[in-house]
Parts: structure tokens; C-alpha cells; sequence
């Protein structure tokens, strides 16, 4: 995965919920809207880890969160349940805005960071998972999902089947910084998909 087009091709030809995803957005003309900030669907969705409740992730870059509030506000602010917070108070973490609203039956987060999607935290924990389901096929799908269904967030149940014991959103970085056959020999040699 490494387009928004490409995401959307994956979502539209994959099962049911990806479809209808797929379908969502379209209609929704929420890519159109976000389309100077180059929204980029992301979370559990397309990587098929999503449970009943999961949102649709909209990832997105804004150099100006000033401005991209106003924008959203603008364009989809009458949206039911509309609400946007701002966030990255700690030293170490850019500023961000996290817009949620309802759009159908799906739940959207949309987030905006002045940092290119392509290196947001949330991109890079998707590809390491990604990475890391390819490897471990259905069973590794089925393992990260009843974690999810029994409560988890996605980054501590893939950190817990990776035995990691460390904060699972930084640990998953790491992870994500490995090629992706460093990545597949380090998790065989911690599961047993």
C-alpha cells in the first residue's frame, strides 16, 4: 500500500466492510473535500483487523492546522456529531487536530498533522502491521482481532504477540524502521504463526 488510489482499489475489491468503506467514502465525498491535505485511509480497515465499531481513518498533511481547522469546520462542520480536538502537547510530538464525525453507519477519525502522511505515526504502525499479517497469514489476523474484541487497542495486541514489554506505540515504530526481511526473521523467531 503506498497510494490513496491504491488503498481505495485494495478497499474496493476486498471483503464486505472494506467495500463498504470503499463505498462510504465515495459517497461521502470526504477524499474530495480533504483532497489538498491528501487524505490517505488508514487504521484497521485496510488492513483487515477492523472489528464491529472500528473507525475509518482519514490521515491527512496540513501544514497550518489553523487553517485546516477552519476548512473542516467550514465544509463538514454540520456533520452529526461533529467534533474536532487539538492535540501534541508533549515535548516530543508535533501538533495535531483529530476531527470526528459520523458518516453512515461508520464512525470517521479524520487526523491532520504538519508532517507528510508518509511519516505520521499512524502510517507507519499500519505498514509494520501490515508487514507483520502478511507473515503471519489468517491465524496472525484472527490472534490481532480477538485481542481487539476482547478490548485491545491495535499496537498493544500486536505488541503482545510480539512479546514486546515496552510502550507498544514506540516499540511498533522501531519496527517499522526494519526491512521487511530483518522484520519477518525477528517475528518468527518471537511467534508461532
Amino acid at each position: 500500500m503506498s497510494t490513496t488510489a491504491e488503498v481505495m482499489a485494495l478497499l474496493a475489491s476486498g471483503n464486505a466492510r472494506q467495500q463498504d468503506a470503499y463505498h462510504v467514502l465515495q459517497s461521502s465525498g470526504l477524499l474530495d473535500i480533504l483532497a489538498d491535505y491528501h487524505p490517505y485511509p488508514a487504521g484497521t480497515v485496510p488492513i483487515d483487523i477492523d472489528i464491529p465499531g472500528s473507525d475509518l481513518d482519514l490521515l491527512c498533511y496540513a501544514e497550518d492546522l489553523d487553517v485546516f481547522e477552519a476548512e473542516i469546520h467550514n465544509r463538514i462542520g454540520a456533520v452529526a456529531e461533529f467534533q474536532c480536538v487539538r492535540g501534541g502537547d508533549l515535548p516530543d510530538q508535533r501538533p495535531y487536530m483529530t476531527c470526528n464525525l459520523q458518516v453512515g453507519h461508520w464512525p470517521v477519525e479524520i487526523f491532520a498533522q504538519s508532517v507528510p502522511v508518509y511519516r505520521q505515526n499512524a502510517y507507519l504502525h499500519m505498514i509494520v502491521e501490515w508487514r507483520l499479517l502478511q507473515l503471519w497469514g489468517d491465524a496472525g489476523h484472527r490472534e490481532i482481532r480477538r485481542l481487539k474484541q476482547a478490548g485491545w487497542k491495535t499496537e498493544p495486541a500486536f505488541a503482545s504477540v510480539l512479546g514486546l514489554q515496552g510502550d507498544p506505540y514506540v516499540d511498533m515504530l522501531h519496527l517499522a524502521e526494519m526491512k521487511r526481511e530483518d522484520l519477518w526473521n525477528w517475528a518468527r523467531s518471537r511467534t508461532s504463526f
